[in-house]
């Protein structure tokens, strides 16, 4: 069966800008993506860590694990518009916090 295309329209004053923070063995790295909302800031977040390879060599597996599991992020209570994603690579905590970012 072939797969139906589809097209999607987003108005561009709908997408937030998001501030991703990612703790891993030590580093941290910080990127900001522009999406609807928390959960598809990981899914842009994770396309653009396959992208750019910014955390060594282990980019492809932490952006898998955040699509795999991208609806397991947690609000952070206390504080709006702030959440948290874990995953598990290569034995290693990767600990991610995605904020949505006032708008420049």
């Amino acid at each position: 069966m072939a797969a139906a295309n589809r097209t999607v329209y987003v108005n561009l004053m709908d997408l937030n800008l998001f501030t991703i923070v990612c703790d891993y063995k030590g580093g941290t790295y910080i990127s900001q993506v522009w999406a609807t909302d928390h959960e598809h800031a990981i899914i842009e977040w994770s396309t653009l860590l396959r992208r750019e390879q910014s955390i060594e060599s282990v980019s492809d597996q932490i952006a898998q694990a955040a699509d795999d599991t991208r609806t397991d992020n947690i609000p952070i209570t206390g504080l709006s518009g702030v959440w948290c994603w874990t995953g598990t690579v290569e034995n290693a905590l990767a600990l991610v916090n995605i904020i949505r970012s006032a708008q420049p």
